[in-house]
């Protein structure tokens, strides 16, 4: 049985959700019931008590009776401070710290939490695209989220720096690169909320952080180079001091820029910068790990993988030198095509060095393998047992990418490029001999699965193209359009391309791109002299001569048998 990836579906969903919401009350409240933890008079405070921007109670001196004034500020009593029950400041942050922990509160931000991450699982479940979807990537990324929300706890707690010195656009980032900015920018809004909670949801706070992450993701224009994580990082820093500062001016009708940065250390406006900078910082130093978490392969893995002395490339081009030339062919049809429509280039490149390894189990069963003068074993063969022969590739390459480590993105090219197809040669073979074992179709298709990405579609759209275009007697334009065009028609008639979310904008570009390859790939050439006069001697046309289609010429079939043309 053929191993594939697990999606999540709703109760995976709402079994992550019940625990992600539970972590993160704990990391949000569970401080206040650690007993050394515990603020008490007179003594210095064990950790950094904080108490939201927002409005006070003022006592007024003429009455002597508490009005409420629009006084905004923000209490901070740093950690080691000597608690004075007579300081009005110290009293509030007490009382605040003290009303944190009722339970009614902590039944509130746990139904906050759990509201959070179901709407980011069901999104990402419906609408984001199938790599989202997997079960593995879904719990990488709350593992990400509770990581930062644990540092930023750790810093709220234990130094007085400004709240705003988190990086909280690391996260989005991250998923920016390895996935798309629409999820990043879902991750964002729930992760501002989490953050926020920290802090009792302060709306100047949770505005700063829902900018900081918006902006480093939308100003993220490379993401294959981890250094624009750094560049996107501060031009979010000045987009969010920018906002910070109108934010101010707006509650308080006034905002003294000089001031604050002369503060030096509790300046908000250098620790919205400095938070900003320091996630495009810890986004860039981090992202290969972070992208191992989230199920993706980093970029230096991948070239380290197209390294042509990798063993099981080495293996490949021993044991089946025919299927390893096809890989090399397709792998650059495959990475041209990825780039034209903006999906991981280097990526569809690996997968197509590695897709068919497991041809090296059987190698002559494939006709690309077999020397000119050959006998096929499957002409001794019965058809249901040469399609499990041909089928069995499948399942034999993941197993052998699996066993020599190469990471699950790469290994899902092999169990994806021929999707659940029949193996049509030999079903008509089949039934042309009158189907005497009385078998249906099922016995005849291929075990792995339709493409789920971009991607592993691409791989399966360039490995019946790159065959297909050696019968193209011509290097013309026009032919290799039509060949794409009715190989892409088939796939999309059997539903091949359903799940890879590839959408008609992509199919239009890919058909102009692979076409102009093709034709780049096989054009003409200007005859040596000898080619010329060993065509006057045999009486062939001089244009003739070196042409890869002659009629004594075999044309390789994809289902790994000859056919004369």
């Amino acid at each position: 049985m053929l191993r594939t990836r697990v999606r999540a579906g709703p109760i995976a969903g709402l079994v992550m959700s019940l625990v992600a919401a539970l972590l993160l009350t704990a990391i949000q409240a569970g401080d206040g019931y650690v007993p050394p933890w515990k603020p008490a008079w007179a003594k210095p405070a064990p950790t950094t008590l904080r108490v939201p921007y927002g409005p006070r109670l003022v006592r007024n001196p003429d009455t002597g009776r508490a009005d409420v004034r629009f006084e905004h500020q923000r209490i901070l009593v740093p950690r080691g401070t000597v608690l004075d029950q007579q300081d009005r400041l110290h009293q509030m942050a007490v009382s605040f710290e003290a009303a944190r922990h009722t339970l009614p509160r902590l039944l509130g931000l746990w139904v906050i939490f759990f509201t959070l991450s179901m709407a980011l699982t069901s999104y990402l479940r419906k609408f984001g695209q199938n790599r989202l979807r997997l079960l593995r990537v879904q719990i990488g990324l709350f593992i990400a989220i509770g990581l930062l929300a644990v540092l930023s706890k750790g810093l709220l707690l234990f130094t007085a720096l400004p709240a705003y010195w988190i990086p909280i656009a690391a996260v989005p980032l991250w998923v920016a690169a390895s996935f798309d900015r629409r999820t990043a920018f879902v991750v964002t809004v729930v992760l501002s909320f989490v953050i926020a909670s920290l802090l009792r949801f302060d709306l100047v706070f949770l505005t700063v952080m829902l900018s900081v992450g918006l902006s480093a993701t939308l100003l993220y224009l490379d993401r294959k180079r981890s250094r624009h994580m750094i560049l996107s990082g501060l031009l979010a820093g000045v987009s969010a001091a920018s906002l910070l500062v109108a934010i101010m001016v707006t509650v308080e009708g006034r905002f003294d820029v000089m001031a604050d940065l002369q503060s030096a250390a509790s300046s908000t406006l250098l620790a919205t910068f400095g938070g900003a900078a320091g996630s495009g910082l810890i986004g860039a130093a981090l992202r290969s790990p972070a992208a191992r978490l989230l199920g993706s392969v980093p970029r230096e893995r991948l070239l380290d993988l197209t390294d042509l002395e990798q063993p099981l490339l080495q293996k490949m081009s021993r044991e089946a030198p025919g299927s390893w030339e096809h890989s090399r062919a397709m792998a650059n049809l495959a990475e041209q095509a990825s780039s034209a429509i903006g999906a991981d280039a280097l990526l569809t490149r690996v997968g197509a060095y590695y897709h068919d390894l497991g041809k090296t189990t059987q190698a002559k069963y494939f006709v690309e393998n077999l020397g000119p003068d050959e006998r096929s074993p499957h002409d001794d063969l019965e058809p249901d047992v040469s399609a499990d022969a041909i089928m069995a590739h499948v399942v034999m390459g993941a197993k052998i990418l699996r066993d020599g480590g190469i990471p699950e993105p790469v290994v899902e090219f092999a169990y994806t490029h021929h999707g659940t197809q029949l193996v049509e040669f030999f079903w008509n073979k089949c039934q042309q001999q009158g189907n005497p074992k009385e078998l249906d179709e099922s016995a005849f298709r291929y075990p792995g699965m339709k493409p789920q990405t971009k991607e592993t579609a691409i791989l399966m759209l360039v490995d019946s193209i790159e065959a297909a275009s050696r019968t193209v007697d011509e290097p013309d334009l026009e032919e290799f359009e039509l060949m794409i065009q009715r190989i892409l028609f088939t796939k999309l008639k059997a539903g091949q391309l359903d799940e890879s979310g590839l959408v008609i904008e992509d199919l239009r570009i890919l058909v102009n791109r692979m076409a102009a390859t093709l034709v780049n790939m096989h054009h003409h050439r200007i005859k040596y002299p000898w080619q010329a006069k060993r065509a006057e001697e045999f009486g062939v046309p001089s244009d003739a001569v070196g042409r890869a289609s002659s009629p004594e010429i075999e044309v390789t079939e994809p289902t790994g048998v000859r056919k004369k043309p």
